[in-house]
């Protein structure tokens, strides 16, 4: 597959405290790839230096065959696009007016067609008129998703997309993601659900203290022994009996 995205020897520091040591990461066009790891292992950061929006004390992610820090805002625009965990918005815009934000790289004229289509895909058209701060947790990720998928990049960077979502819509958001990936496009996903990891990504990247400690499918990388030791945690691994993919539980007595 071919490599969109990479970081080399990414190194970071805040508060002074080490968060990113000496990380090696590749996102390649047609695949999803989970990043997964405890709190504090350093997730949301390295998706924030992937992205462009937080600089590595030491280190260089690479865009194509150029650095991110020689790419425009414009043209790191048209190429990822980048969902946070929080959005905050000061003003009381409506759902339509969010998704229309991801048409801003763009000058086209079909903003209205992309628009109808993404909030179709996450099942936000109901709501396209209300004020974006009125909604609950999971409707305003939802409609968060919908502008990412308006920008139509070939790369989109996800942090925990699925955390404030019922079961029906996570389902629904990693799907999307996997259908991304097979039309070609480079998908990375943070997600502290193993399972959703283990059921949807195509590789698994596993951070722990700021490094990655595996990085492989979903098989290689969730194992009882990895995962018991990144987690602090007893866990148990077995195979789905229809897609034979793992799935990952605590381990409980009785």
């Amino acid at each position: 597959m071919t490599e969109v995205l990479r970081a080399d020897g990414v190194s970071v520091r805040l508060g002074g405290q080490p968060v990113l040591r000496d990380v090696s990461l590749r996102l390649h066009a047609g695949e999803v790839l989970a990043l997964v790891g405890p709190n504090g292992s350093g997730k949301s950061t390295l998706l924030s230096v992937l992205a462009g929006d937080l600089t590595p004390e030491s280190g260089e992610v690479q865009l194509g065959e150029r650095s991110l820090a020689k790419w425009s805002t414009k043209e790191l625009a048209r190429r990822r696009a980048v969902l946070p965990q929080r959005i905050t918005l000061s003003f009381p815009f409506t759902v339509d007016e969010v998704v229309r934000m991801g048409r801003a790289p763009w000058d086209s004229g079909d903003d209205d067609e992309v628009v109808a289509e993404v909030m179709a895909l996450t099942d936000t058209t109901a709501f396209a008129g209300r004020n974006f701060n009125s909604l609950s947790g999971g409707e305003q990720a939802r409609a968060a998703l919908a502008r990412v998928l308006a920008q139509q990049t070939g790369i989109l960077l996800l942090d925990e997309p699925t955390a404030a979502l019922d079961l029906k819509h996570a389902e629904s958001v990693l799907e999307i993601a996997g259908k991304r990936a097979s039309a070609g496009d480079a998908v990375l996903v943070v997600l502290h659900d193993l399972g959703f990891a283990a059921a949807h990504a195509d590789r698994i990247a596993v951070l722990s203290t700021g490094r990655v400690v595996a990085d492989g499918s979903p098989a290689e990388v969730l194992t009882e022994a990895l995962l018991s030791e990144v987690y602090q945690h007893r866990v148990e691994v077995f195979a789905h009996p229809r897609t034979g993919r793992p799935v990952v539980m605590p381990y409980r007595e009785g």
